[in-house]
């Protein structure tokens, strides 16, 4: 009834709405809010730690579901790796989370969340929008064409950003593009997922939100971070009045969601602990924090569990397979070499 609630207050029209609840949760859509004040979350990388195997959500997003609940915040916006595997996971996910949130959650896929048509088949189109009185929200795919805006995206955004000249204009997607080939960014997101050759970011889509950004604010959230970030945010502001926002979870203590609370126009952001540690604001998760981040103490007594950890993880025996093969490669060629030459 809640999630009923919500549909009708946010005025959202959805076409081919079809019945289940997760389909719901995740379809593209457009319309209206029926008012200037608004909240809504923003976070990612829901499915946690990369090495989890239950096929479940974090725990650190499970044992949260009723502080989401009981939130003023509207919605929840996705910023990618929902899933970890999205051929399996979904069963659990339903039953375990979207089943009991109260809220509409949008995602802005990321890599985990596809695999052989899956996702489009469950929840339809990558790339979306729908708006508010002052606010434009672009849902971008950036697994698609290696990190790069292009054919009929690239369309789709610069129809959208022309056609709706909207005060505040939020742009999400799973990776940071946007630091890709930006020097004061250099190093930041080395555990991130990167373009292969690069990405059109720099040539194509930062001179069109230029155009918009004099007059109106950019704020583009994204969600990839790694295990070893120093926080679940990242902040930074251009020259060119674009904010640039990393929000995402990886089932640690850490872990936190970030709300925007929009006023007639005016955009705040508060952080929210997941696990009851005191949250830096998101002002203070720039360049400096990143650069330069806590030491944390280390406990020695769980060095037997790192150990076992290290030796029963599939990618230390993959590193251990290719190291093997590269040394009988190099026996096999130095033997082959000294038989000529002493043939």
């Amino acid at each position: 009834m809640r999630f009923l609630f919500s549909i009708l207050f946010f005025c959202i029209t959805l076409s081919g709405f079809a019945q289940d609840l997760i389909t719901r949760s995740f379809r593209g859509l457009e319309g209206c809010m029926d008012s200037s004040v608004y909240s809504f979350f923003v976070s990612g990388h829901w499915h946690g730690s990369s090495t989890s195997q239950s096929g479940y959500p974090a725990a650190t997003v499970l044992a949260n579901v009723d502080l989401i609940n009981k939130s003023e915040a509207g919605f929840i916006m996705s910023t990618g790796d929902l899933f970890l595997d999205i051929t399996k996971n979904i069963p659990n996910y339903k039953k375990s989370l979207f089943d009991k949130l109260q809220k509409p959650i949008f995602n802005a896929v990321g890599n985990h969340d596809l695999s052989a048509g899956v996702y489009e088949k469950q929840f339809g189109s990558t790339w979306y929008m729908f708006k508010s009185q002052n606010e434009l929200f672009i849902v971008l795919n950036t697994e698609k064409n290696d990190g790069s805006i292009k054919g009929d995206q690239l369309t789709f955004l610069k129809e959208t950003l022309k056609k709706y000249p909207l005060k505040n204009i939020f742009i999400f997607s799973h990776r940071p593009v946007w630091s890709e080939g930006n020097p004061d960014l250099e190093n930041i997101f080395q555990e991130n997922t990167q373009s292969d050759f690069g990405n059109n970011f720099h040539s194509e889509i930062l001179p069109l939100l230029k155009k918009y950004s004099s007059n109106q604010h950019v704020y583009w959230f994204s969600g990839s971070l790694g295990g070893n970030a120093p926080a679940s945010f990242f902040y930074y502001k251009d020259e060119n009045n674009i904010t640039y926002i990393q929000s995402a979870i990886r089932d640690l203590p850490r872990d936190g969601l970030l709300k925007v609370n929009v006023a007639n126009g005016k955009v705040s952001f508060e952080t929210i602990s997941l696990t009851d540690q005191k949250m830096p604001k998101l002002e203070e998760c720039g360049l400096n924090l990143w650069k330069n981040p806590p030491s944390e103490s280390f406990n020695y007594r769980l060095v037997p569990l790192y150990t076992k950890q290290m030796f029963f993880h599939r990618y230390f025996w993959y590193g251990v397979g290719f190291t093997l093969s590269f040394v009988f490669l190099f026996i096999f060629i130095r033997k082959r070499v000294k038989h000529k030459k002493s043939g």
